[in-house]
């Protein structure tokens, strides 16, 4: 029924860029020039600069306009002149999207390019600024999803600054007696009416493809069944959304770029809680990020289970107990949960790869976090991806430490001790490599015994696949394949078959390090039809770049270029950065590992 209706009532809308939009930015013949004094005229179409503030200060970036600069902490860095003028754009038009078919006209007019030149200049963008500043729209275009800051230079602008700063200094001391208003608003003679958006679905296979509408209705079911709170339900909150500017028929995504945008569409469906949702993970082992859209202010969280059923019960049962046990009085607003908005808001930036951002909001919520052990596996995690391994490994060593017996605490220590052994087969420290291995092994043992005495079937999988890996690199192959084999068996009992993918290319590794190459494309082809059957495209650019990697090493080059070239293609069309950035780390000869 609410595929009916979404498919008769989603149509409706479209997502738009007015010509208007692009008024200011029509050629006006200057040149943009670099810092280090070139030009390029070759078909650019140039964006007018006088128009609006020449700096702006963007996820900690200071950009300037007339030098073609970004200034980071690690200095100045030039940006190519298409970039800028692709970047002055966005800004100028940062509150809606940008057309691709505007971007190419107006920044390269009267050249004949290909589309890529365009996802060029938005990946060196995105380079500069951050993997999640510029949000792509499918066959659609580009929107920035930093808010710019104009930077002035006037006694004015710099009397402003102080303002601003005195201002967020008010506001944090205010911050208890608004709590205190704004709980009682909420509560003073009613429970608070919630409506929940269409869960974003961040799993790229067919395998949770529903799972935009069905987690919709769950959410909407479950917490009118469990609570006292008034719920919009599922199909209004379909037709609601159907009929208005913010849901693409296109991409199917709902887009609330500002503030007015959450404030109108909770007053279009008569709510005072609009709850947002993301799913992310892996199948077994997922992650739900939300966000608490009220009147007057929001709240980020995130929880995590084995499945999405399993994820949104947690959030249900977070919400009654905050907002609608039958037993409870709303009379004031219960004190924010402060350290896991931090740890939200830090897993954000892990799952975008912004580790340096991800590692300062982690570690603001390891202070205050009840949940120690979780926000440390992240932090270690970031750590591990940002460079300093050893960081990484200390941090784990204390969630080994930890004496608790509840079963979160059981499963924070499997997994430390799986972490530890991934990391030193995957990222080496020690000068005697025999050595090394001998201690991951010890370490993978340890997690494959807790996940057996646990029966965390997932992990059990995953600690046999690195036993095996382990076994190959000590080129003990037939002790390897025995194990992967096992993690086979394991993966196969998954509604998410494409987990066996990883020791399907183990396995092919072995065949091709003992010339059985006909038995290793066997085993990539069989890789190839489990991650297609699911359509999980990370699976298939992994199987990909791992069936390059053996062709490169052993000569084949233009063989391995081609085919890390159908993995640029599928990432590129999939749209996704983190793939993107896995491919191009393929091509430069980088490492392509990283702690998930």
């Amino acid at each position: 029924m609410l595929l009916n209706i979404l498919r008769l009532n989603l149509s409706i809308s479209q997502v738009f860029c007015r010509k208007s939009v692009f008024q200011g930015l029509e050629p006006d013949g200057e040149i943009l020039h670099t810092r280090d004094g070139n030009t390029d005229t070759s078909g650019v179409c140039t964006v007018n600069l006088r128009d609006g503030p020449m700096r702006y200060l963007l996820n900690n970036v200071e950009v300037d306009l007339v030098k073609g600069t970004a200034t980071t902490r690690d200095g100045i860095q030039d940006i190519r002149a298409k970039t800028l003028a692709v970047l002055q754009i966005l800004i100028q038009d940062s509150e809606q999207i940008v057309t691709k078919a505007q971007l190419l006209d107006t920044v390269w007019r009267g050249v004949v390019v290909q589309e890529q030149v365009l996802v060029q200049s938005v990946r060196e963008l995105r380079e500069i600024l951050g993997a999640d500043a510029i949000k792509t729209y499918p066959r659609i275009g580009y929107q920035l999803t930093l808010v710019p800051v104009p930077i002035g230079i006037s006694s004015a602008a710099q009397k402003y600054s102080v303002a601003v700063l005195l201002s967020v200094l008010v506001l944090a001391m205010s911050w208890g007696l608004l709590s205190k208003w704004w709980g009682a608003e909420l509560s003073s003679d009613r429970y608070p009416t919630v409506a929940f958006l269409p869960v974003d679905n961040a799993i790229l296979d067919d395998v949770h493809a529903a799972v935009p509408l069905t987690g919709l209705t769950y959410l909407s079911e479950h917490i009118q069944k469990e609570s006292a709170l008034p719920v919009v339900t599922a199909e209004h909150v379909l037709t609601t959304l159907s009929h208005s500017p913010w849901y693409s028929d296109d991409t199917a995504q709902i887009r609330l770029s500002r503030r007015q945008d959450v404030l109108q569409l909770l007053e279009r469906l008569g709510a005072d809680l609009l709850v947002e949702t993301r799913l992310s993970g892996f199948p077994q082992d997922m992650q739900l990020q939300y966000i608490l859209h009220f009147k007057h202010s929001e709240e980020q969280g995130v929880v995590f289970a084995a499945s999405p059923e399993l994820a949104y019960q947690a959030l249900i049962a977070r919400l009654t107990t905050r907002y609608g046990e039958l037993s409870q009085a709303l009379h004031t607003q219960r004190d924010l949960d402060f350290s896991n908005e931090a740890f939200a808001r830090g897993v954000q930036f892990y799952l975008s790869r912004n580790y340096h951002q991800a590692i300062a909001l982690l570690r603001s919520a390891l202070s205050h976090s009840d949940d120690p052990l979780t926000v440390r596996r992240y932090l270690a995690a970031s750590l591990a991806n940002h460079g300093d391994v050893s960081a990484a490994l200390a941090l784990l060593q204390s969630n080994i430490a930890e004496q608790g017996t509840d079963p979160v605490t059981r499963r924070e220590r499997m997994r430390a001790n799986l972490m530890i052994g991934y990391l030193l087969v995957n990222w080496p420290q020690a000068d005697d490599r025999d050595q090394e291995l001998e201690r991951a092994q010890q370490y993978i043992a340890t997690a494959h015994e807790q996940a057996t005495d646990n029966a965390d079937q997932l992990f059990i999988a995953y600690a046999l696949e690195e036993l095996g890996k382990i076994k190959r690199i000590q080129g003990r192959y037939s002790e390897a394949s025995r194990l992967l084999h096992s993690a086979l068996s394991y993966h196969q009992r998954f509604d998410a078959i494409y987990g066996q993918t990883n020791a399907l290319i183990e396995l092919a590794r072995i065949a091709t390090e003992q010339g059985e190459h006909k038995e290793a494309a066997r085993l990539f082809e069989q890789a190839h039809q489990v991650a297609k059957a699911s359509n999980a495209i990370p699976n298939q650019i992994w199987i990909w770049l791992a069936e390059a990697d053996l062709l490169r090493q052993s000569q084949h080059v233009e063989q391995a270029h081609r085919l890390a070239s159908r993995a640029r293609v599928l990432a590129r069309d999939a749209d996704d950065p983190v793939l993107i950035e896995r491919v191009e780390a393929w091509f430069a000869r980088a490492p392509i590992y990283t702690v998930n």
